[in-house]
């Protein structure tokens, strides 16, 4: 596979244009992780840690979760990406691991990557933050949670796609942690989170006393994923494991102190350039003649809707990936995509429960449906294939509720607080080609 994967990296590299050198210098470090995570069984860890002694004793035996051996997944031209289209993916890679590096840098006392599965996988401790959600809100306010207990931090995982570097989303994941020096063992789930810069999954954790092992789970995420070709990924549960981990109690202090100045305006610029990577193959394909749509303003988020021809996708089913064609559909059929971004940084909002609405040019409602999360090579959206209404043109309207998530930083009580209602006129419908 990794013959294969190598070969078409050299054919995209000979016919896109200069920003593939940038494509190229992710592959050749998604492969060294490979190699390095192949040759060494552990990770590599950056950031403010103590200095002790690699090697564990011999009295501590301790049960630890078997590490998932990397693999890359496909990532060619296809039916539906095109290099200039896979292109657009690495941008927005690149974006999240400058904001990656950024917190590395800014935030973390510890960090450490590895290559598990098809993904790459990053851990971050900071300091423990308090955030704010709408589960146990009332009156649609936001509910203010302080979890920082003495001895506590902040254990964050980033997991991104080995192919081209983008933030993997939806995914369940929990930590364990496991003391080397004993039995002290804690395991948590991480939920998602919305940060200031880089979004990511995590939870405040009381740390074990000295080094710890940091052992992360990532269930094989349910929701469908385009294209024949580069959709048939992450098809199984990933362990990702970390050893010897070790926090400073001195430098989680000082980098308390260090955030406490307030949100950095190189981290809000870095975070909208991920943004701009997500909205680029969007606005390319608003100007698609193969497509109908626009976009529109809805409170805090910016709504973008696409119909498009009928597309395939892969689909769980007992535990493994099916493939459904587009051309098994009964009558006309038609896809829709429905991007929604914060409308500040421009960010894919995960974690939403969307629904569409088809109206006819008299705001006579046809139907609704339900409009989940879909994985796609080069432009995650919510999406599903519909039945054509007719010929004409019609009015879609989308409807969410404020997303549960946790929100952490100095604007976390006013964003997303308000559902999302917004419509989108003079749309399309693009019919399949059987």
């Amino acid at each position: 596979m990794a013959r294969h994967f190598r070969s078409d990296c050299v054919r995209l590299v000979r016919i896109e244009w200069s920003r593939v050198a940038v494509r190229a210098r992710l592959y050749a470090w998604a492969t060294g992780m490979v190699l390095a995570v192949l040759g060494s069984g552990c990770a590599v860890h950056t950031g403010m840690i103590e200095s002790t002694a690699v090697a564990e004793p011999e009295a501590a035996v301790i049960p630890l979760d078997v590490a998932t051996v990397p693999m890359m997944p496909p990532f060619r031209e296809s039916d539906e990406a095109t290099s200039v289209q896979l292109g657009r993916a690495l941008e927005e890679g690149n974006a999240a691991r400058d904001e990656l590096e950024w917190v590395k840098r800014e935030e973390a006392v510890a960090s450490g990557d590895v290559a598990a599965g098809e993904y790459l996988v990053t851990y971050l401790i900071t300091p423990a933050d308090d955030y704010y959600d709408l589960e146990a809100a009332q009156s649609n306010l936001p509910a203010h949670h302080t979890t920082v207990l003495p001895g506590s931090a902040h254990v964050a995982v980033v997991v991104r796609d080995a192919a081209d570097g983008r933030i993997v989303q939806g995914l369940n994941v929990r930590a364990t942690l496991h003391s080397e020096h004993g039995d002290e063992r804690r395991t948590a789930a991480l939920p998602y989170g919305w940060h200031p810069i880089l979004n990511r999954y995590g939870e405040n954790l009381v740390l074990p006393a000295g080094p710890f092992t940091l052992s992360v789970r990532i269930e094989m995420p349910a929701y469908r994923r385009h294209d024949i070709i580069n959709g048939d990924r992450f098809k199984d549960n990933v362990i990702a494991r970390f050893t010897h981990v070790t926090v400073s109690t001195d430098s989680l202090a000082e980098t308390s102190q260090h955030l406490a100045r307030g949100d950095s305006r190189q981290a809000t610029q870095l975070a909208s350039s991920e943004g701009e990577a997500v909205d680029r193959p969007m606005a390319d394909l608003l100007r698609s003649a193969d497509a109908s749509g626009s976009q529109a303003r809805s409170g805090d988020y910016k709504v973008a809707v696409v119909v498009r021809s009928a597309r395939g996708y892969w689909e769980a089913r007992n535990g493994k990936l099916n493939y459904a064609s587009p051309t098994n559909s009964v009558g006309p059929t038609a896809h829709i995509d429905v991007s929604i971004r914060d409308a500040t940084t421009g960010r894919f909002v995960p974690d939403l429960k969307v629904r569409v609405t088809v109206l006819d040019s008299r705001k006579k409602e046809i139907d609704t449906y339900a409009t989940p999360f879909m994985w796609h090579p080069w432009m995650n959206h919510y999406g599903l294939n519909m039945p054509v209404p007719g010929p004409g043109r019609y009015t879609i309207r989308v409807r969410a509720e404020a997303p549960a998530f946790r929100r952490y930083g100095s604007m976390a009580l006013k964003k997303f607080n308000r559902p999302i209602d917004v419509e989108v006129h003079n749309v399309r419908f693009v019919i399949a080609e059987k």
